[in-house]
């Protein structure tokens, strides 16, 4: 028996409660798992540029200490006025403290009483204001030490993110990397700064920045100390020779620190 045009017209052409509800349920678990793969993906970003920036913050640091300590100044005709001092925390998070006379204004902030000319800096690992972090100090290098109004300098905050520093310091006679520098009146040739950044989650370990320097007056100050050099020849070698460049053994090869 055949049906006619208005029997027809009574077929189901709609979709089943059923239907309608699997059909939400399947879009709401696609729906689920791409925003899912999108808060991942936002994550990963989102980490990524804070550990970029993290880096780059420490490069930053980095670069400032290197400029200043290439910038070493010396001068042996008054040498107790541009010793370089050195003092070894070690440590699981080393907090080496280093101060050298230098005439850049490499962590000196505007209008600072030591903008113009020489300055002796301390860079250490301090705690203000409750927050621990890298701090610098500053005050001209021909005032003593042990004046009142030295001792009443405080340092400021350089950057709460970096939660230590190591130096090493290349000693070209034993040809190996020491811990100490103890030679206060001779100027380093090398230095190993090693800058630890805070770790990219709580009970991570620290990021490591590691940056090897010559210090152009650093052989004019050994040889000047050591009597190989006039003390006259070495006091115009040391406001001429702040751009020399690369450095070479007593017998005049080249000498790679390695990094050990």
């Amino acid at each position: 028996m055949s049906l006619n045009p208005s029997q027809r017209s009574t077929r189901r052409t709609g979709f089943t409660l059923l239907e309608i509800l699997l059909a939400i349920t399947i879009l709401s678990i696609i729906g689920t798992l791409i925003f899912s793969s999108f808060l991942n993906i936002s994550g990963a970003s989102t980490q990524a540029e804070e550990t970029m920036t993290r880096l780059h913050h420490g490069e930053i640091i980095l670069e400032q200490l290197v400029t200043s300590l290439r910038s070493a100044a010396y001068f042996d005709l008054n040498a107790e006025k541009y010793e370089f001092w050195h003092e070894d925390a070690g440590g699981a998070e080393p907090e080496d403290m280093l101060s050298w006379v230098s005439g850049t204004m490499a962590f000196i902030p505007p209008r600072y009483p030591t903008q113009q000319g020489l300055h002796r800096l301390y860079v250490s690992m301090e705690k203000i204001d409750g927050v621990r972090g890298l701090a610098v100090a500053a005050y001209p290098h021909l005032v003593d030490p042990e004046n009142d109004d030295v001792k009443e300098v405080e340092p400021w905050l350089v950057s709460s993110r970096v939660v230590g520093l190591n130096v090493r310091f290349y000693s070209v006679s034993e040809e190996d990397w020491e811990d100490e520098w103890e030679k206060e009146r001779q100027l380093p040739q090398f230095i190993e700064l090693t800058l630890l950044m805070e770790p990219e989650e709580e009970g991570g370990d620290p990021k490591k920045l590691i940056r090897q320097i010559h210090i152009p007056l650093g052989k004019v100050s050994r040889d000047t100390r050591r009597g190989k050099r006039k003390v006259d020849d070495a006091a115009e070698t040391a406001s001429t020779n702040q751009t020399k460049t690369g450095d070479t053994r007593d017998d005049g090869s080249q000498l790679p620190p390695p990094i050990k």
